[in-house]
């Protein structure tokens, strides 16, 4: 929990300093993939703050609920994974309005599982690699549609996710 806070102060500093010239927020949504057979998708949420430092490199945080996946079987099983991404962003400008960028960072994340009739059977933290690829519609200056895939190690499993957001620069 404490670990959580403090990550959480982090990304509030980093949300302040974004409000300079070069900073950026963004919310998306999107589909997560947990790689355990027999578990559906979960629906994803995430907040990023970020600076860019030129038009070809960036950083950025972000908050990250990947959702909760179920399994089909009784008793049911409910996954539910988040975590705090950090990451450096290359970007190439592709035209006027299109940027493409791909992204490595590391992941701290929690995941808990759940059955139905007993709850939380089980959970577990780490901090593993991350990595993601995009592309951003430049509609202003200040508002972009971001398109985005990631993907998440958590120790033994992956989870993979698609997103849509909206990024507002200043």
């Amino acid at each position: 929990m404490l670990r959580k806070a403090l990550i959480a102060s982090s990304l509030l500093v980093l949300s302040t300093s974004v409000v300079a010239e070069g900073g950026y927020i963004g919310l998306s949504a999107g589909q997560t993939d947990i790689d355990e057979d027999g578990f559906d998708k979960g629906t994803s949420v995430a907040i990023t703050g970020g600076y860019k430092f030129n038009e070809n490199f960036a950083i950025e945080g972000s908050y990250i609920d990947l959702g909760d996946s179920e399994d089909n079987d009784a008793p049911v099983w409910t996954i539910e994974a988040d975590g705090f991404n950090f990451s450096a962003v290359g970007i190439i400008p592709v035209s006027e309005t299109i940027d493409i960028f791909g992204k490595v960072g590391i992941f701290m994340w929690d995941v808990t599982a759940y059955e139905d009739g007993y709850g939380e059977i089980g959970s577990a933290d780490g901090t593993d690699l991350s990595f993601g690829f995009g592309a951003a519609a430049n509609f202003t200056d200040q508002f972009s549609l971001v398109f985005e895939y990631q993907k998440f190690d958590l120790d033994d499993d992956d989870a993979s996710n698609i997103s849509l957001g909206a990024r507002f620069s200043f």
